[in-house]
């Protein structure tokens, strides 16, 4: 057993080194000395969450639950995976059950109050924080958890407060300044919360939290990006569901508002307006996203913070958009030409900025199989849009044929994809 214990330690040592793998090997070892060590089985499920086999590492921290049933740690890594894993109703049943052995282990509070916060159970993700404040009054997860809840809950003052006091507990703390950057960034204040995620990426250059928030400060500094970064927050916070019944919710509200002025003589003229502004709030909100990343391939901390996929799409979105507008503008002037050759030019010019948006959802480095089902049918999409622009020139008539399936696969599409 004192040579499982070795391997134990060594293990434990080598994790919080991040040698994921050197632990591994000495946990195994461990293991094979004494299959029954709940503690190197508990390593082992870390060992694996690092490695994002959740559910891996949730059968493994089970292993050591049936071993020691009294542990408030080992319920709190199940229910770790089961958050990670979008089981919440089992991470929640796991983190009660860690508490109710020891309510003063305030981790399993602050965990269980990013479960809420991920429910948009604000309220009571705030009542777990302060719970968990209660037992300790530093720990640092829980005051994360409070500040996010505080935000959310338009507690901004309480907020401010807390952020402050989390950042004076461990001001070299890369998840705090982190959550303190998301804070401000949902405020719409996108250069203060810049400087946070900076900080957090200075003292861990792969914190992913921090990467993202300083690529959507950035992009802020495009007003059109700022503002549907802005609606975006509004809408997650106000439930899962919401998702999709706002944008509906907008849509009908359009029809019916255009319905009634189009009603009357002295304001049908004002339809026309309405289903522009409409049609472009729609496209832009599909759009925005490429085109501020490559605004940032030109910014100094932009680049390097964007990934394969956002710089591909960034380049090929712009690329087909540009072009598409290019043969649109061409055909408009060749009116006085010929018919059919003014007919391609257009039939090609609406595909390929069509196109646009299914390039931005595709998935680099370029795999028909390896990213899900989402980025197959861009990928279909995308190449449909394209034998759609040749065909228009080598032969007009089989490009209206497949013009027409593209625009109702385009159609059919963006509207499924609210409900994703």
């Amino acid at each position: 057993m004192s040579d499982s214990f070795q391997f134990t330690e060594r293990a434990a040592l080598l994790l919080e080194q991040g040698r994921i793998t050197d632990a591994i090997k000495q946990l195994t070892q461990a293991l094979e000395l004494a299959p029954e060590n709940d503690h190197a089985l508990a390593l082992y499920a870390r060992c694996q969450y690092e490695q994002k086999k959740f559910t891996e590492g949730i059968e493994t921290i089970q292993r050591a639950l049936a071993i020691n049933p009294d542990s408030e740690y080992y319920f709190y890594l199940q229910g770790f995976g089961f958050y990670r894993t979008d089981n919440n109703v089992a991470a929640i049943a796991s983190l009660e059950q860690s508490i109710s052995i020891n309510p003063y282990f305030a981790e399993s509070f602050g965990l269980l109050g990013y479960v809420y916060l991920d429910d948009k159970n604000f309220k009571q993700a705030l009542d777990k924080a302060n719970e968990g404040l209660q037992a300790d009054p530093e720990n640092i997860t829980c005051l994360n958890v409070r500040s996010i809840a505080q935000n959310k809950l338009k507690m901004t003052d309480a907020a401010i407060e807390t952020m402050e006091y989390a950042l004076a507990q461990d001001p070299d703390n890369e998840f705090t300044h982190t959550t303190v950057g998301w804070n401000y960034l949902e405020k719409g204040k996108h250069n203060l919360a810049a400087n946070h995620f900076r900080e957090a990426l200075r003292i861990d250059p792969n914190m992913p939290g921090a990467k993202e928030g300083l690529k959507e400060a950035l992009k802020s500094k495009i007003p059109p990006y700022k503002w549907l970064l802005q609606y975006s927050f509004w809408i997650n916070n106000k439930g899962k569901k919401a998702g999709w019944m706002i944008p509906l919710g907008i849509y009908f509200a359009m029809r019916l508002l255009t319905g009634a002025l189009g009603s009357n003589n002295a304001t049908k003229n004002i339809v026309p307006i309405v289903v522009g502004l409409y049609l472009l709030f729609v496209i832009t909100s599909w759009l925005i996203n490429p085109i501020a990343n490559l605004f940032l391939l030109f910014y100094k901390d932009g680049k390097y913070a964007l990934t394969t996929t956002e710089k591909n799409t960034a380049i090929t979105v712009v690329s087909a958009l540009v072009l598409g507008l290019l043969l649109l503008t061409t055909g408009m002037f060749m009116a006085g030409y010929s018919k059919n050759l003014q007919t391609a030019f257009m039939i090609a010019g609406i595909a390929l900025a069509a196109t646009a948006v299914p390039l931005g959802k595709i998935e680099y480095p370029l795999s028909f199989n390896s990213y899900g089902k989402a980025n197959k049918f861009a990928m279909i999409l995308a190449a449909l849009g394209l034998v759609t622009c040749i065909l228009a020139f080598a032969y007009l008539p089989a490009a209206i044929v497949t013009g027409g399936i593209f625009m109702v696969l385009f159609v059919l599409n963006n509207w499924l994809s609210i409900f994703r």
